[in-house]
């Protein structure tokens, strides 16, 4: 047989050279070309094993498997090639191809053969190829396979194949077509395996007579790899390896751009079809980069939520690496740069992670009115979440010359101020306004870049602001301009309203009006929004608020005015609900001055005249209104003080009891007032009530003539007096002050000597500074003192004050006694004293003289 001419040497000299020529080797070979066919049906691999067990196994030399031999013989090639030799190989290759297929044992033969049949024909190579430059021949068997073509062309045959398939009953020819080309192929492949051992056979033939020489095999450089196979390592994400290959490609069309050397080669690179191909090839490298960049980005997009996405994204890494090295070569090269070199890539990953972040947060649709808070709180949900698993998953695999953390923070940070802008591009309601304004200056720098801060710090300087200062201020603007509405027209409105239920409700007794409450909640609202986002912005709210106040106050006060004046003109008789309605206009001023107040403390400087203004209105309303009431209360008690300090007062309570009780009766109502007015009403009850008080005193219409009578009249006073402190203490007075001038004065009238009344006096005078020579003289007067060196010792005391400065600095909070007139009569008194002190000294004489004779009898006090 031919083949056996080319069997390895060491199989020639060996005893296994007789066993081969005998019959049962023929008979080995002839089955093996038997089955050479490798789509014969009767054949099997499992029957040839089991036909061939005894040879595998280490039976009689004529069951050995004559390719193992081919085998070893490589194996020891190979051992030269290294410089060392393995004992035993034989054994170990029959260890190794044991239970394999004969035909995997042919197809190593068949390569071996043509691998020795070519480096016969061709001499050996180097293992490192050729250094010289290659002839065109060799560029030409170098070349990278085509793929069909380009993927331009690959796009267009995926349309025909679409096409055709879209057909409704399919194309017949194309099938024909098909079956053709399956047995061409398989003829060709016949043919072909017909020749190969055919060729195979000469070349064992020349080859048996010559010694074996040791062969060392030819390595071959690596072919580059087609478009089409470039596209599936992109499509299988192998993306390192894609991007090497396709600076590849790029390489080779910048060599068939630029002028080759002369020769062949320059030649080739100036024809048309080269040109044509240099263009395909330019427009691959393009598709490519296409391609290769929306898988690096959507690694980019999908790290960001996964925790094992470390190894798709280092390779990313890896290209952005390379990429980038690529560009700095192409910079720094000794040519004129000539193709779209840099790439840039680095910069296109910053703009894919923008673009990551862009498509990650929420839309803003165009949502209801006051719904701008809640899609803002989903924004800052989101940042934070998606920040988070950055520093999670992400940020760790990039270099830290990256700054990757800061890459996706000014990514999302731009993603919201775009969000913003979209926001601000319309108009809003006054309450979006208010949640944009606070999720710009406190939301967004507490809840979201402080929470992501806390594992990495950010430069919050180098974010940038949110808006531009003009929108913000247009803004802020939007906020004066709704406080300014709001005083116009909703609160004029208001006054309105309760101005027409003031007259429907006259009749009903109700002590609190609404009026306050609605304004100051329509106002509070703006005042605590705005202070809640900062304090510029507040005290400008404020500001404009007390403004507006002062000025609603304003017409507040008129109408109350008019409500009075309309009240006394068509009226004219007092009534529950007309007091009712009075304490109610009261109490909207305590809740007003209040807000006043808080509004004063954002910018005290600035608030002064708008507050200064509020709160004259409202002063106004509260004195009209006590006036109204006290003036009432005065009118019932007024008839029972012209009947006090008389002869039949010293006997008979009833008209002090009748006082009192109108008193308690009325403050039932009056206490319905919110304080402090109310305080300012009792005080001014108690202060009217004891100058009315003392004004029946000063009249001077009882005088004592003796011990017993002014004993009695003191007694008398200090009892009322002490009445009259309860009474206003029960009623929460804060005048206790008044409390002891009738104290003070029945003690200057039951004393008996001067100088004890001349410290009573000072006393009194220092207690109550604006007290008079022509008050004190009436006292005097009622304890019926005529001797005129007492009087005047007692006198001077008040004289002495009176000409201090002391009376000109004293407010009228401390004056009683200047609103208590002393009237004509007691001018009179001085004129009969002398003559009724006479007839009590003639008379005191005889019943002296009668004391002796008759038991003692109370003289009558109001004997003269």
């Amino acid at each position: 047989m031919p083949i056996l001419k080319n069997l390895p040497g060491r199989l020639k000299g060996s005893r296994l050279n007789g066993e081969l020529e005998n019959s049962r080797g023929e008979l080995i070979l002839r089955k093996m070309s038997l089955n050479l066919n490798p789509f014969h049906e009767s054949g099997s691999e499992e029957a040839w094993g089991e036909g061939n067990n005894s040879f595998l196994e280490g039976g009689s030399p004529g069951d050995r498997n004559p390719f193992g031999d081919e085998e070893d013989e490589n194996e020891a090639n190979e051992g030269r090639r290294s410089g060392t030799v393995k004992s035993g190989s034989l054994k170990g290759t029959l260890d190794r191809i044991r239970g394999s297929s004969p035909l995997k044992t042919l197809g190593k033969l068949g390569k071996g053969l043509r691998m020795s049949g070519r480096s016969k024909g061709f001499g050996t190579p180097s293992p490192q190829g050729s250094v010289g430059t290659p002839s065109p021949l060799e560029k030409k068997k170098k070349c990278r396979r085509s793929s069909e073509g380009s993927l331009l062309r690959m796009v267009g045959r995926c349309r025909e194949s679409l096409r055709k398939e879209s057909l409704p009953n399919g194309d017949l020819n194309a099938d024909s077509d098909a079956d053709s080309s399956r047995r061409l192929s398989f003829m060709k492949m016949m043919c072909q395996g017909k020749l190969k051992r055919e060729s195979l056979a000469d070349s064992a033939s020349r080859g048996a007579e010559e010694e074996v020489v040791e062969e060392v095999p030819e390595v071959k450089p690596r072919e580059p790899l087609s478009v089409l196979e470039i596209l599936q390592l992109v499509n299988k994400r192998d993306l390192f390896l894609a991007d090497t290959h396709i600076l590849e490609l790029e390489q080779e069309c910048e060599e068939v751009v630029s002028v080759g050397s002369p020769g062949t080669a320059a030649e080739e690179v100036t024809s048309p079809g080269s040109k044509d191909g240099g263009r395909r090839k330019a427009k691959d490298v393009e598709l490519l980069y296409e391609a290769l960049q929306k898988e690096l980005w959507d690694v980019v997009r999908e790290s960001l939520r996964s925790p094992t996405a470390g190894p798709n994204l280092g390779l990313v890494v890896q290209v952005l690496e390379q990429e980038e090295q690529a560009d700095h070569n192409w910079a720094q090269r000794d040519s004129a740069p000539t193709g779209p070199r840099p790439r840039q890539i680095k910069k296109r990953w910053k703009e894919a992670v923008a673009e990551a972040a862009d498509g990650s947060l929420p839309q803003q649709i165009e949502a209801q009115t006051g719904q701008l808070a809640s899609f803002l709180d989903q924004l800052r949900s989101r940042v934070v979440e998606d920040l988070g698993a950055a520093c999670r998953n992400v940020v760790s695999i990039y270099p830290e010359e990256y700054g990757a953390f800061h890459v996706y923070v000014q990514s999302y940070h731009q993603a919201v101020a775009q969000r913003l802008q979209e926001i601000t591009s319309r108009s809003l309601q006054i309450t979006d306004t208010y949640s944009l304004l606070d999720w710009i200056y406190n939301i967004y720098n507490r809840d979201v870049l402080g929470v992501v801060s806390i594992t990495h710090p950010i430069n919050r300087n180098q974010l940038g602001p949110l808006l531009p200062s003009e929108t913000v201020d247009k803004l802020e603007l939007d906020c004066l301009n709704s406080v300014r509405a709001k005083v116009t027209t909703e609160l004029s409105h208001v006054l309105d309203e309760e101005e027409k239920r003031w007259t429907e409700t006259l009749n009903i007794e109700e002590f609190q009006s609404p009026l306050a409450r609605i304004v100051i909640q329509r106002l509070q609202v703006d005042l605590d929004r705005s202070a809640a986002i900062n304090r510029d912005l507040g005290a400008r709210v404020a500001q404009c608020s007390l403004n507006g106040l002062a000025d609603f106050l304003y017409s507040f006060q008129r109408k109350v005015e008019m409500f009075h004046e309309r009240f006394m003109s068509e009226s004219g008789e007092w009534s529950d609900g007309y007091v009712s309605k009075t304490i109610a206009l009261v109490n909207c001023c305590p809740p007003f001055r209040n807000f006043i107040q808080r509004c004063r403390q954002c910018e005290p400087a600035v608030s002064e005249d708008s507050a200064r203004r509020a709160n004259m209105s409202l002063d106004k309303i509260v004195n009209q209104g006590l006036k109204v009431l006290s003036d009432r209360l005065y009118e019932n008690i007024r008839p029972f003080f012209d009947k006090l300090v008389k002869r039949k007062w010293l006997n008979n309570t009833d008209h002090y009891e009748a006082i009192e009780s109108i008193i308690k009766e009325h403050f039932k109502k009056f206490r319905r007032m919110d304080c402090p007015p109310y305080q300012t009403l009792v005080t001014e009850v108690h202060r009217r009530v004891l100058t009315e008080y003392l004004r029946a005193i000063m009249r001077g219409r009882i005088i004592c003539t003796s011990l017993k009578m002014r004993k009695k009249m003191a007694s008398r006073l200090r009892d009322e007096g002490r009445q009259l402190k309860g009474l206003f203490k029960d009623l929460e007075s804060g005048a206790s002050w008044l409390d002891t001038a009738v104290p003070h004065l029945s003690e200057i009238i039951l004393l008996e000597d001067t100088p004890s009344i001349q410290m009573e006096v000072g006393v009194l005078v220092r207690e109550f500074p604006d007290i008079r020579k022509k008050h004190i003289s009436a006292i005097l007067n009622i304890r019926g003192m005529t001797r005129q060196a007492e009087r005047q010792e007692i006198l001077n005391i008040v004289k002495d004050i009176e000409n201090s400065d002391s009376l000109t600095q004293l407010s009228r909070d401390r004056a009683l006694f200047s609103e208590v007139p002393v009237t004509s009569e007691v001018h009179c008194v001085n004129v009969g004293l002398s003559r009724i002190a006479l007839t009590a000294s003639s008379c005191f004489s005889r019943l002296r003289a009668q004391r002796k004779r008759v038991p003692r009898r109370d003289i009558h006090d109001g004997m003269l």
